[in-house]
């Protein structure tokens, strides 16, 4: 025996679900939060992960120029041969960390610099002469919690040769990226 498929009628057909209507008010709520969200965290990733600034002057010539802008992982900690972000007198620098706690730091006159009697490897030579106007002896013993920073450029002494040490606590972090805005 055969069965009959059922007839499908206006009374027996299912239901369809419709989607019900949302208001323009609220699609402008929903995106105005949703955009929030967004600036929120953009805003937080900004302020604790990363420090972004424009780098002026050419005190780290050839590695960074006059206008680039820079970004650091303030979340890494600074390590040998690494350029970062610090803050000096109410200004933010960039230097290049050469030697940490407990390292040696002597300029020889041939403008050699010895970390711990090891003359430096660095990617280019940069002949290093000590800063006329400073108090620093050498070799110079780097204290704890601080660190050695020079200019790419070291013809620009306005870094550790002048002032000492910087605290660990005022650098913002290794650069982990940097934009040519000028000159290309």
């Amino acid at each position: 025996m055969e069965e009959k498929a059922p007839e499908t009628t206006k009374e027996n057909k299912p239901e369809e679900k419709k989607a019900p209507r949302v208001s323009t008010k609220e699609l402008a709520i929903r995106l105005g939060i949703k955009i929030a969200a967004i600036v929120f965290c953009v805003w937080i990733a900004v302020t604790f992960v990363f420090g972004v600034n424009i780098h002026y002057g050419n005190n780290m010539h050839p590695a960074l120029n006059d206008g680039d802008l820079v970004v650091s992982l303030r979340l890494q900690k600074p390590y040998i041969n690494a350029a970062v972000l610090y803050k000096w007198e109410g200004k933010q620098c960039v230097g290049r960390v050469v030697a940490l706690p407990g390292n040696k730091v002597d300029i020889t006159e041939n403008g050699e610099l010895t970390i711990n009697g090891v003359i430096a490897s660095e990617d280019i030579y940069y002949p290093t002469q000590k800063a006329e106007q400073s108090s620093i002896t050498y070799p110079y013993t780097v204290e704890e919690g601080k660190a050695f920073l020079l200019n790419d450029n070291r013809t620009d002494t306005n870094d550790s040769r002048t002032f000492g040490a910087v605290d660990l606590n005022v650098i913002e972090g290794p650069i982990i990226f940097s934009f040519r805005r000028r000159g290309f």
